[in-house]
């Protein structure tokens, strides 16, 4: 039976196809010796510096950058090292969408930009040291609580299925780059998706002392992702990175550092118990009787509709109430 769900990747290139923007079309639209136009964001003059490349059959992204380098502009400033999908130094953003500059065919018209959420050194070139501070803050290795087992150790492949789609991260930071939660700044602690995969390779192996991944977790900040995907969709290395390492992180971070997940535990909570969402038994349970302080903002959302206070009250309930309170293992109501 063929499986309605499709992998990231597999998203990935559905969305191209509905583009006509697969490597094949690229490729079709562009003769040998046809003029790209590529615009490089550049650092110190603050504008787009503007370039015509001559095409090459099969060129990349690097390849026009290089191009441009020993041709046009030699002190154009970008990374890269393997110029073959892993060591993903080469992480830029072309019209508006993150890629590696290795992997990613040209267009005839193109805007190269920095990766965002990250200082800019100089042209395309990024800091990286805001990512790697994090990742060393959440210390993601290895802290065992039980000797060895035996060698080779036995893992199964449900016991490592997550902790493993999370080690084929490249490091390319282009889900970091993409992440609307990383853009909002000192708003949030998000550590973001790329620190999390980092974390999740060893965090989310059984192997891993409770105690070390719980004092990790609460570094952070989980429960401020949006589960928005945009990270899943420009990963170069298919990873599934909401849905099997952000969500399982979030179910390990409730079950081991509960007070981070108090809204979720809560809604969770009046969902199984009521059998709907109802938003002022929610903010009851996660404010206490502090939520009827702010009268003001209590009154715009009974106004608006937000809020129903007499459905709250008199524990209104569907039948899929049953349900839930059987999975609680009690009757009351949050």
């Amino acid at each position: 039976m063929v499986s309605d769900v499709l992998t990231p990747g597999e998203a990935r290139q559905l969305g191209r196809l509905e583009r006509h923007d697969t490597l094949e079309a690229r490729n079709r639209r562009l003769a040998e010796g046809d003029a790209i136009t590529m615009r490089v964001r550049r650092s110190d003059t603050a504008r787009l510096a503007e370039f015509r490349i001559p095409y090459r059959k099969w060129m990349r992204v690097l390849d026009a950058l290089n191009w441009v380098a020993d041709n046009q502009a030699p002190d154009l400033a970008y990374r890269w090292f393997c110029g073959s999908k892993m060591c993903g130094t080469c992480a830029v953003r072309m019209n508006g969408r993150e890629v590696l500059a290795c992997w990613e065919a040209v267009e005839p018209d193109m805007t190269i930009e920095p990766l965002r959420n990250l200082p800019i050194i100089r042209d395309l070139m990024v800091d990286r040291g805001p990512f790697e501070r994090k990742v060393e803050q959440l210390e993601p290795w290895l802290e065992r609580s039980e000797a060895y087992s035996g060698f080779p150790e036995p893992l199964s492949h449900k016991q490592m299925k997550n902790a493993s789609k999370a080690l084929d991260c490249i490091g390319c930071m282009c889900c970091y780059s993409a992440c609307p939660v990383i853009g909002l700044g000192d708003l949030t602690d998000f550590a973001g998706p790329a620190p999390l995969v980092q974390l999740g390779q060893t965090a989310l192996d059984p192997r891993n002392d409770a105690t070390k991944v719980a004092w990790s977790l609460a570094l952070t900040g989980i429960f401020n992702c949006v589960s928005c995907y945009k990270c899943e969709e420009v990963c170069p290395a298919s990873i599934p990175i909401v849905s099997q390492v952000i969500e399982p992180l979030k179910a390990k971070t409730a079950a081991l550092v509960p007070d981070m997940a108090k809204h979720s535990n809560a809604l969770r909570a009046v969902v199984a118990v009521r059998g709907y969402v109802d938003p002022s038994a929610l903010v009851l349970k996660v404010h206490g009787l502090k939520a009827l302080l702010n009268l003001r903002r209590a009154l715009r959302l009974l106004f608006r509709g937000k809020i129903n206070l007499l459905r709250t009250f008199l524990r209104r309930k569907t039948p899929a109430s049953a349900a839930g309170a059987r999975y609680l293992g009690r009757e009351d109501v949050p």
